[in-house]
C-alpha cells in the first residue's frame, strides 16, 4: 500500500452474541474455550467514534474509531447498518501514530466520498468504549476462528452502558464452523445473536437510551440480483427488525413488540414469496417456530391496541364510572399475563436458538445449493423475472376475490386481508428491483390503496371475531356495543370496496 491508504482492507465475517454479565465465568470456563490451541490474549481496549455533530457518518452507516491498543494506536472504518451486512462488513485499518485520526487514510474507502471540507472541519469525539479483550483461538480442520470475549461499557457523557459481548470472527475456512461453533457454546450459556455494533450501541446512548425501537428499513434488490441475492436481502433485513428489537421486547416495551411482530410478519411474507427458491428441509422448521413466536407475541399485542382504541378513551370519558373502573384493574391482570407470556417466550432459548438457526439458514442453508429437490426456482435465477411472476400472482387473486367483497363470508374477506397484506410486503420488498418514474407512480398508489384495504377488512374481521367468539373480548365485552357493529361493518364495507376500486385501476408496477 502507498502512504495515505488504507493499510489493511478486508471484508469481516463475523457473528456477534451477547450474554448477561453474570454469565461471563460460563463462558470463560466453557470446554470449547479451554481447549484453545493457542494461550488467550488479554488487552485493554480503548477506542474512540468520531462523527460530525448532526451525525454525517452515521447517516450513511460508515463509522470512524480510533483505538488505544496499549502498544499503538488503530484506526478503523466500517460499515455498518445495510441489510445485506449482517454477518459481513466491510473493514479498514490503518495503525496511526496518535490518538487524532488520519483522515489522508480514508483513500479508497467508504468515508472518503463523506469527508468535504465541512465535514473534515467539524469531526469530533462522540462517545468511548472502554473493555477488556479476551481473545482465543479455536480450530478445527481448515477453519480458523478468532473468539473474543468483550466485558466493559460505552460511555457517552455522564451515561454509559455496559459491554458483555462475545465475537467469533472467521478468519479462514467454512462459514458452517462459524455457526456451529455458536450453538455448541449457546447450548450452556444463554447466548442472544446480536446484530448492532458497538458504534450503534453508542450512537442509541446519545439519543437517550440503550433499548432503542427499530422500525423497518428499506430493502434494496436491484434488478441484477440473483432470486438468492433477493431472498437474503429480504430476510437479513426483517433479521434485523427482530433482532435489534429484542432487548427492548425483553424489557416490556410496547412499541419494541410492536415492530418486533412487524419484522416477524415481513419475514414470513418474505418466505411465502420465495418458496418456490428456498425449500429445502429445514424451512418447514423455521416457518414453524416463526408461527410460534408470533403467536406468542399475538395477546400482548392485541390488549395494547385495545387499550388504546378503547379502553383509554373510555376511562378519559368516564373517570368515576366504577364498570370501567372494575373493567380496567381486570385489563391490567390480563395484560399482565399476556406480556409475561411474551417475554418469557423472547428470554426462552427456544427464541435464541430460533435466532441462530435462522441466521444460520439465511446464509448457508441447503436451499442455497443448485438443484435441491425440492426447489421449483433456481437460485441464480433472475429476481426481475421471479418477482414480476410472483406479484401478477397475487395481484390476479386479489382483484379475483376482492370483487365479491360485500357478498363474502368473513373467512373469505379474511383471506383477502392476507393476500393484501403479502402484496403490500412484497410491493415494498420490490422497491428498487423495477425502477423508474412510471413505476414509481403505480407502486405508490397501489401500496395506499392496499393499505386501506387492509386496514377496513382489518376493522371488519374484528367485528366477526367479537360476534362469532364472544370469550375473546376477554371479559370486556360490554365495551364494544353490538349495537354498533351494524354501523360499523356498513362503513367498513364501503371502505373496502372503494380501496379495492382504486387498487384494481392502478396498473402494475413492475410492467411500467
Amino acid at each position: 500500500m502507498t502512504a495515505g491508504h488504507s493499510e489493511h482492507e478486508a471484508k469481516e465475517i463475523e457473528l456477534k452474541l451477547e450474554f448477561a454479565p453474570a454469565d461471563a465465568p460460563c463462558i470463560l470456563s466453557h470446554p470449547i474455550i479451554q481447549a484453545s490451541q493457542a494461550a488467550p490474549v488479554t488487552r485493554e481496549l480503548i477506542s474512540v467514534y468520531y462523527d460530525t455533530g448532526d451525525d454525517v457518518l452515521r447517516k450513511a452507516g460508515v463509522f470512524l474509531r480510533v483505538r488505544a491498543t496499549g502498544d499503538g494506536y488503530v484506526q478503523t472504518i466500517k460499515t455498518a447498518r445495510g441489510e445485506a451486512e449482517f454477518l459481513e462488513r466491510d473493514e479498514w485499518e490503518q495503525p496511526i501514530p496518535s490518538h487524532q485520526p488520519v483522515l489522508e487514510a480514508a483513500e479508497g474507502t467508504a468515508l472518503a466520498p463523506l469527508l468535504t471540507a465541512d465535514v473534515r472541519a467539524r469531526l469530533a469525539p462522540r462517545f468511548h468504549t472502554r473493555f477488556r479483550r479476551q481473545t482465543y483461538w479455536v480450530r478445527r480442520d481448515a477453519t480458523e476462528i478468532e473468539l473474543a470475549i468483550d466485558q466493559g461499557e460505552v460511555t457517552a457523557g455522564v451515561d454509559a452502558t455496559p459491554i458483555s459481548e462475545l465475537e467469533l470472527e472467521l478468519k479462514a475456512g467454512d462459514k458452517r464452523e462459524l455457526f456451529q461453533l455458536a450453538r455448541e457454546l449457546a447450548e450452556t450459556v444463554p447466548l442472544y445473536l446480536a446484530i448492532k455494533t458497538k458504534a450503534e450501541r453508542g450512537f442509541e446512548l446519545i439519543d437517550g437510551g440503550d433499548f432503542s425501537v427499530e422500525k423497518s428499513s428499506d430493502v434494496d434488490i436491484g434488478p441484477g440480483m440473483t432470486c438468492a441475492d433477493g431472498f437474503r436481502a429480504i430476510a437479513r433485513n426483517c433479521l434485523r427488525q427482530i433482532v435489534a428489537n429484542t432487548p427492548a421486547v425483553r424489557a416490556g416495551r410496547p412499541e419494541a413488540l410492536h415492530q418486533m411482530r412487524i419484522g416477524l410478519r415481513r419475514l414470513r411474507a418474505g418466505l411465502w414469496l420465495f418458496a418456490g427458491v428456498v425449500a429445502d428441509e429445514d424451512r418447514e422448521y423455521i416457518e414453524g417456530e416463526l408461527r410460534w413466536i408470533t403467536q406468542e407475541l399475538g395477546p400482548a399485542r392485541d390488549l395494547d391496541v385495545f387499550a388504546a382504541d378503547v379502553l383509554e378513551p373510555l376511562r378519559a370519558a368516564s373517570p368515576d364510572d366504577p364498570e370501567i373502573a372494575a373493567a380496567h384493574r381486570d385489563f391490567i391482570q390480563h395484560h399482565t399475563a399476556a406480556y409475561d407470556r411474551a417475554t418469557g417466550a423472547v428470554g426462552s432459548h427456544r427464541f435464541r436458538k430460533l435466532l441462530l438457526d435462522l441466521a444460520a439458514w439465511i446464509e448457508i442453508g441447503a436451499w442455497a445449493a443448485h438443484g435441491t429437490p425440492r426447489q421449483a426456482a433456481p437460485v441464480d435465477g433472475a429476481v426481475t423475472a421471479y418477482a414480476a411472476k410472483q406479484l401478477s400472482k397475487l395481484r390476479r387473486t386479489i382483484k379475483k376475490k376482492g370483487r365479491g367483497l360485500r357478498e363474502a363470508s368473513p373467512p373469505e374477506r379474511h383471506k383477502v386481508r392476507i393476500r393484501a397484506k403479502r402484496l403490500r410486503y412484497a410491493t415494498e420488498f420490490f422497491t428498487k428491483t423495477f425502477p423508474g418514474k412510471k413505476s414509481d407512480r403505480r407502486r405508490e398508489k397501489s401500496l395506499a390503496a392496499l393499505e386501506d384495504l387492509q386496514d377496513a377488512l382489518g376493522v371488519l374481521n374484528d367485528i366477526a371475531i367479537r360476534r362469532t367468539q364472544p370469550e375473546a373480548g376477554e371479559g370486556f365485552a360490554f365495551m364494544h356495543p353490538h349495537g354498533d357493529d351494524a354501523a360499523e361493518e356498513s362503513k367498513q364495507l364501503k371502505a373496502a370496496k372503494a380501496a379495492f376500486d382504486r387498487f384494481a385501476k392502478v396498473k402494475a408496477f413492475w410492467k411500467a
